[in-house]
């Protein structure tokens, strides 16, 4: 669960940039530019169990245990002067095996609906959808959320993000608003229903020859299943006598109904040998493994064995022509 967690950190650090984490100052024209604008979130990423018809309040125990208020973000002012900011969750859509990522409810899927059940106390003690508050310098805020669990729960995993963003003088309203900067906490909920982790692993290849370059394995994984898994594979080479030469392995974080390819790459091999090469795949439960032997030999080195073996093909043709004349003399 942590690695997976920190994937997704990984994804979303690399679209929202340097800016959204901590928000670069922004200044108008003749402003002070002591004053600057530095918005922070905590926790930025949690993880949930769900269960049709369940309602998750500040204070269960279902909540995360990231921060002591549990189901709550703190917001924190670390710049030196007062903003307002909104709070708000949006779906969180990874797309692709280069992890594409949408915060679009147009790009919702049945995977992503728990940013739809998450709502933000506000003031008063009422659950909204979105929620603004004005913050100090300094200051850190703590909004408590909650999730209304559905009946007719979907089985597998949910994603969501939980956003935090400052806002415009001027422009303090929970719809259109213009959006200074952001920081997000990912959320992900599995549900304790008909939960599926399957896995396809196919174009499996072990390539078992090379003239020289590089010598390639490849698999292609689809993840068959309604919830998140981490799919590892491992690359080893050794020579005939049991000594590692090289070595590859690693995981790729899966998500539903995405197809993954896996790719080796061995470079600068070996000038000329034979090497025992295992490679080995594992996704869900499924596992794919062979072990080869492989060769690298290059051209001119064939081109000589070709030739050394023509050469005593003949000259053994040679040898039993000469010892059939023999046989023949004796026998006249």
């Amino acid at each position: 669960m942590k690695k997976f967690l920190l994937t997704l950190l990984a994804s979303l650090s690399l679209l929202t940039a340097a800016g959204t984490l901590f928000a670069l100052p922004t200044f108008a024209e003749g402003e002070d530019t002591a004053k600057t604008t530095w918005l922070q979130i905590s926790p930025t990423a949690v993880s949930l169990t769900l269960e049709a018809g369940q309602d998750i309040n500040p204070g269960d125990d279902a909540c995360p245990n990231e921060i002591d208020a549990g189901c709550a973000v703190e917001v924190t002012n670390s710049g030196t002067q007062p903003f307002t900011f909104r709070v708000y969750a949006s779906p969180y859509v990874v797309t692709g095996e280069d992890y594409s990522l949408s915060f679009s409810e147009d790009a919702s899927t049945s995977y992503t609906q728990i940013y739809r059940w998450i709502s933000f106390q506000d003031l008063d003690g009422s659950y909204v959808s979105a929620i603004q508050r004005q913050i100090n310098p300094g200051e850190t805020v703590t909004i408590p959320w909650k999730v209304d669990v559905p009946e007719d729960l979907p089985g597998g995993s949910q994603y969501a993000v939980i956003w935090a963003q400052t806002v415009r003088d001027g422009e303090a309203t929970t719809t259109g608003v213009q959006t200074v900067s952001q920081a997000g906490m990912v959320v992900k909920a599995r549900s304790t229903g008909d939960t599926r982790e399957s896995a396809d692993i196919t174009e499996y290849n072990l390539q078992r020859f090379a003239f020289g370059g590089n010598l390639t394995a490849s698999a292609t994984v689809t993840n068959t299943g309604n919830t998140d898994f981490v799919a590892y594979y491992d690359y080893t080479a050794k020579t005939l006598f049991g000594k590692e030469i090289y070595t590859d392995s690693g995981d790729v974080s899966a998500f539903p109904d995405t197809t993954y390819h896996i790719n080796i790459d061995w470079q600068d091999i070996p000038f000329l040998g034979i090497f025992q090469v295992n490679f080995r795949v594992s996704a869900a439960g499924t596992v794919t493994e062979e072990s080869h032997i492989v060769v690298v030999m290059p051209v001119f080195i064939m081109v000589l064995l070709i030739l050394l073996l023509t050469v005593i093909i003949v000259w053994i043709i040679i040898i039993i022509r000469k010892r059939q004349e023999r046989k023949a003399r004796k026998l006249v």
